[in-house]
């Protein structure tokens, strides 16, 4: 059915500072009242040290800015009318679900070949950013953005999270709770 597109942008900066901006101002929404005593939880993985810095980036937005700085931003967008099936295919259940599955093959190929790459919901969070968007892009009324993947060329590691589960702690075998081991590890 191929229910979606994509906009790659890599020359336009105004809709890059636009993507980030409004990333800025909702995250100030989201985060900016919290009191860091009640939200510090979600950096448990920083230092005692480094939490009230990292805190205040989330506070004020300046966390994330990287699509201002990216090489390249992607949107996804699907559509729930542009199909040729008789039934309605919601984009929070499907179409949502295609463009993801585009991102994530996007940034693992990004990843394979060193780049560095970031996912962005949050520019598009709310309903007066997405129409900015679509208005600034020229995109018809039919498809809604769904994602956005930041990728560039790393300035520095940096690791801002935790490292991933292993394997066999997220994905099992035949039951929840019984580790899946790769074939080649098997016997």
């Amino acid at each position: 059915m191929q229910m979606w597109r994509y906009i790659v942008i890599r020359e336009d900066q105004e809709t890059k500072d636009l993507i980030a901006e409004l990333s800025v101002e909702t995250a100030k929404q989201i985060f900016g009242s919290a009191p860091y005593e009640l939200t510090q939880g979600r950096l448990w993985y920083l230092p005692d040290r480094s939490r009230p810095t990292e805190f205040e980036d989330i506070r004020d937005g300046s966390l994330f800015l990287y699509p201002k700085y990216a090489d390249t931003v992607i949107l996804g967008f699907a559509s729930e009318s542009f199909h040729d099936a008789h039934l309605v295919y919601p984009n929070t259940l499907f179409g949502s679900v295609v463009v993801g599955m585009g991102v994530i093959q996007m940034w693992l190929v990004a990843h394979s070949m060193g780049y560095g790459a970031g996912y962005m919901a949050l520019a598009i969070s709310d309903p007066r950013h997405k129409e900015l968007l679509c208005e600034r892009l020229g995109v018809p009324r039919t498809w809604e953005p769904i994602s956005i993947l930041c990728i560039g060329v790393p300035k520095e590691k940096r690791m801002l999270g935790p490292s991933r589960f292993p394997l066999t702690s997220v994905a099992y075998s035949e039951r929840w709770g019984l580790p899946y081991k790769r074939i080649a590890f098997r016997k």
